[in-house]
């Protein structure tokens, strides 16, 4: 597992994350492929966690059958995500931590927002990392695991930003926000953001 996401963009914050293969010994008695992770905070460095993060080996053996779309990773870190928002990392951790199985990965796999729903979630993450780092580059990835929509309605939302000028696309997958969005108002404040914050 070597695609995971370096960043976990939240609307007030961002974490970079730092994911690591762990040789634990519940990983040998419970079949998992377990990780280490480290989260740290861009502008407060004294904002950081660290917690176990598994997927369970037999869900991973069978991955390629449910045809998802995405990496197995990006599931992993959207699970982690979930946790990070609902301040329950401890439960990830320990021998009986919670892990990715067969059992709940459907919680993770998105919602069918509306696209416009997604856009203005999306700015708002976008604004958050405009704020944070200018002038770096976002992966597919970084936005997938940072937002609860499928991957589908997130490309067409991220064409439809950068039509209206919020970001550019360097390359494959590969964008910049536009400074511009920071004056950019959102279009409606009647999006529910309980997924996306604290």
């Amino acid at each position: 597992m070597l695609n995971f996401p370096n960043l976990l963009i939240l609307p007030n914050k961002v974490y970079s994350l730092t994911i690591e293969v762990s040789d634990s010994m519940r990983a040998s008695e419970r079949f998992l492929i377990d990780h280490a992770v480290k989260g740290v905070n861009f502008i407060d460095p004294y904002d950081k966690w660290t917690t176990s993060l598994g997927v369970s080996g037999e869900f991973l053996e069978d991955y390629a059958f449910y045809k998802l779309g995405v990496p197995p990773e990006w599931l992993l870190v959207r699970f982690l995500r979930h946790h990070v928002l609902a301040d329950t990392l401890d439960l990830l951790s320990g021998d009986a931590g919670q892990v990715l199985a067969s059992s709940n990965y459907r919680e993770y796999l998105g919602h069918e927002f509306s696209e416009t729903e997604t856009e203005e979630i999306l700015q708002t993450l976008l604004k958050s990392w405009a704020r944070v780092h200018p002038t770096g580059a976002l992966e597919f990835r970084d936005l997938y695991v940072s937002i609860d929509c499928t991957p589908e309605i997130l490309r067409r939302s991220l064409n439809a930003l950068g039509s209206q000028g919020h970001l550019r696309e360097l390359g494959q997958s590969v964008y910049v926000v536009k400074e511009g969005i920071l004056k950019s108002p959102l279009q409606s404040s009647a999006i529910s953001m309980d997924t996306q914050t604290k």
